[in-house]
């Protein structure tokens, strides 16, 4: 897992101007997502994207 704070993508490269947080998580995992979210009492927002290979 790969956490990023404040931030829009892995590349570090498009800061975000609220408080983010990007997690990058291999593909089984990614349906633990929304449980990830939940436990802060939060929920995921934006779409699921796939990292280049």
């Amino acid at each position: 897992m790969t956490l990023c704070t404040n931030v829009r993508d892995l590349d570090l490269k498009e800061p975000a101007t609220d408080h983010t947080v990007f997690v990058h998580v291999k593909q089984i995992e990614a349906e633990r997502a929304p449980w990830l979210a939940a436990q802060v009492g939060l929920t995921v927002i934006g779409d699921r994207v796939m990292a280049p290979y």
